[in-house]
């Protein structure tokens, strides 16, 4: 049985998930479950600067290597897959969220080659995955799916037998040492994406700030990544008033644990989200998870008042459970320690690892018969919420290329159109 997964990645990416999950996955399937994986790595820009795709040939783990730019549209890229599983005799394709191992599914399924697909979240992209491959027509179908939630799971389940579905959270690495309160001061942290949508993180630096602000004795530090980098460095510059909140910036998957061992809770205010690994990660360190109320993986893994808190809002409800926290030693210690156990009993990766070699296991006795790749691939029906790159038809680019040819005969037919474009550069 050989094995591929997909994946992306592009230049700074550090703080995302589920490439997080990758680094710690594959080798440990590797090294202690024998089995034979290789990943692709899509990648955007610079290859050697994408953070995991150098951590992959840092460790020398095998690795296929698709430029975007080279290979711009998707179907193109289904196309350069296919010959990757056909000549290097693939017989298993883990989808993890990537678009042209999404759509191989409907060449691949014909000569028995399984194709697995991974769900991290309830947003608008999933729910059109969802929609395609899994509850869409039957040639489209995937062969299994994994959703890191039970709430996904309810999302993504059908009444199909064609395709096998499974809960499998990423899971994070158990933790031999625990956080510790030494004084009255509460350390809160948030890691992650640096991002408006989905994470909030500019809402989550002004209740920070608010919090900051009431309670002297609260300290908040941000670890991440992001688009919106300089607008939160420049609302905690500018707040106008004394507070302890500081931007940190970015730190490696394998080095985050270590960080948050020196805090003691650990916020995400987001809209939505899967299965959060940071959150996973914190909790392992015995960091009591403070956490906005939202409809996925957030109420699965915290248990309100028994080993987290789950707020109603990003202001007073937030605050009072931070000063439930900074006053009274004795119910952060308990939470911890249940924050802790939560992970040690259901959401570690010596459980979540097996369960994924206990399904790549699933379909090993297979006979696989001999690819053939089509001429053209041709993909059909609504395009997915973003990545979904279509080439365009044969007519669009003939028109273009008549309109580039029209324009360049006018600038070289009228000199007065030559120098007004030459004043415009």
């Amino acid at each position: 049985m050989k094995i591929l997964f997909c994946a992306y990645d592009r230049p700074g990416q550090i703080a995302t998930g589920p490439n997080a999950w990758l680094q710690r996955l594959i080798p440990d399937l590797r090294t202690n479950f024998g089995l034979e994986i290789t990943t692709l790595f899509i990648f955007e820009e610079n290859a050697k600067a994408c953070p995991t795709l150098s951590f992959f040939k840092a460790h020398e783990l095998p690795v296929f290597e698709m430029n975007k730019e080279h290979v711009k549209y998707v179907a193109d890229q289904v196309k350069s897959l296919l010959h990757i599983i056909k000549e290097n005799r693939f017989t298993v394709l883990v989808a993890n969220l990537v678009i042209p191992a999404l759509y191989a599914a409907r060449f691949l399924k014909p000569f028995n080659i399984p194709v697995i697909g991974v769900i991290h979240s309830n947003d608008e992209f999933y729910k059109g995955v969802i929609e395609k491959f899994l509850k869409g027509t039957s040639k489209n179908q995937l062969t299994a799916v994994v959703s890191v939630s039970k709430y996904i799971h309810g999302m993504a389940e059908s009444e199909t037998s064609e395709i096998l579905f499974k809960v499998i959270p990423c899971g994070t690495p158990l933790m031999q040492k625990s956080a510790d309160r030494e004084n009255g001061t509460l350390k809160v942290i948030f890691a992650g994406r640096l991002e408006t949508t989905q994470k909030q993180i500019l809402k989550l630096t002004l209740a920070f700030l608010k919090a900051s602000k009431r309670n002297s004795n609260l300290e908040f530090s941000i670890y991440g990544s992001g688009s919106q980098e300089e607008e939160v460095k420049s609302l905690i510059a500018n707040s106008g008033h004394p507070h302890k909140v500081c931007f940190k910036g970015s730190v490696l998957p394998s080095e985050i644990q270590k960080v948050m061992l020196n805090h003691h809770v650990f916020t995400l205010m987001s809209d939505y989200e899967g299965m959060p690994i940071a959150l996973m990660e914190a909790m392992a360190c015995g960091l009591v998870p403070v956490c906005l109320n939202e409809e996925s993986g957030i109420n699965e893994i915290i248990s309100h008042g028994t080993n987290g808190f789950i707020v109603r809002n990003r202001h007073e409800d937030y605050q009072k459970q931070l000063d439930v926290l900074q006053e009274n030693k004795e119910i952060w210690g308990s939470l911890s320690k249940n924050a802790q156990k939560t992970i040690d009993e259901t959401y570690s990766t010596d459980i979540t690892n097996q369960q994924w070699a206990d399904l790549l296991e699933h379909y090993r006795p297979r006979e696989i018969k001999k690819i053939r790749i089509p001429n053209t691939i041709k993909l059909e029906g609504e395009l997915l919420y973003y990545g979904d790159n279509r080439k365009p038809s044969a007519r669009t680019l003939l028109k273009k290329q008549w309109l580039d040819n029209w324009l360049n005969f006018k600038m070289f037919v009228r000199p007065r159109a030559r120098l007004r474009s030459l004043f415009k550069k």
